[in-house]
């Protein structure tokens, strides 16, 4: 097990390529590692055109379509409530069959998730966005979505969910902060974990949206961060950027 590390930066691209660099000294495994994204609106263009590049030139799931898991920006135009219907409707049976194929079920879980009978469906991002905007006070830590289900899941080798749940934390004053922590039980860096960041990006900008609030910082936990095929590959870009 190793002790951990935490990478802190305004930019999640900075902190992906010092992660990498973490993991390609370490022999592309290490356990507890954290991030801390400090300005979740921060976005340089040329990196992320490189990276989308890189990541199609391998024949890998580009930063978007991984990012959409999370968050699926592009359908959001101010309306929640559109957003939720077309996403569920028609984008998620979609993209099951054309782009994740098994895979890629976050956003659909954090606004469809089963409830505690196993008959209904919950809307995790729709009840905290009303309970913060109802309230009349500031519930700091109040607030969980979960994204595995309880019972087999939690034990699975392979294909339960590597994203586990997320928690949003609300820092009081004049406007509240709104940032969130996200805890990951495995997280891969060549395909995933960019996209991730990416999407946690879009998500915590949704938010905000939503509950009037200003951006916090993203706070992302991985119980083990790894990187499995293409590594000279990946060492490469990193070192180029």
């Amino acid at each position: 097990m190793t002790t951990p590390v935490l990478i802190q930066n305004e930019s999640f691209q900075e902190i992906w390529r010092e992660a990498v660099k973490l993991l390609s000294d370490n022999h592309w495994g290490y356990y507890n590692l954290v991030v801390q994204i400090t300005n979740p609106n921060l976005l340089d263009d040329v990196f992320h055109m490189r990276m989308t590049k890189f990541a199609k030139d391998l024949g890998r799931v580009p930063p978007k379509d991984v990012a959409y898991t999370i968050f699926p920006f592009g359908l959001y135009n101010g309306d929640a409530q559109a957003l939720y219907n077309s996403y569920l409707k028609r984008f998620f049976p979609w993209s099951r069959k054309k782009i994740h194929r098994g895979w890629g079920t976050y956003f659909e879980r954090m606004i469809n998730y089963l409830d505690k009978s196993g008959k209904g469906r919950v809307n995790q991002l729709d009840n905290i966005i009303k309970a913060i905007n109802t309230r009349g006070r500031v519930c700091t830590a109040a607030y969980t979505i979960t994204i595995t289900y309880p019972g087999g899941e939690t034990i699975r080798p392979l294909g339960g969910p590597c994203l586990n749940y997320l928690t949003v934390q609300l820092l009081p004053g004049d406007q509240p902060r709104l940032g969130l922590m996200a805890i990951y039980r495995n997280h891969e860096f060549l395909e995933r974990a960019y996209g991730n960041y990416y999407g946690l990006c879009k998500l915590l900008q949704f938010l905000n949206s939503e509950t009037h609030t200003l951006p916090g910082y993203i706070t992302c936990i991985s119980s083990h961060a790894f990187v499995i095929s293409s590594k000279n590959e990946l060492r490469g870009f990193v070192n180029s950027l």
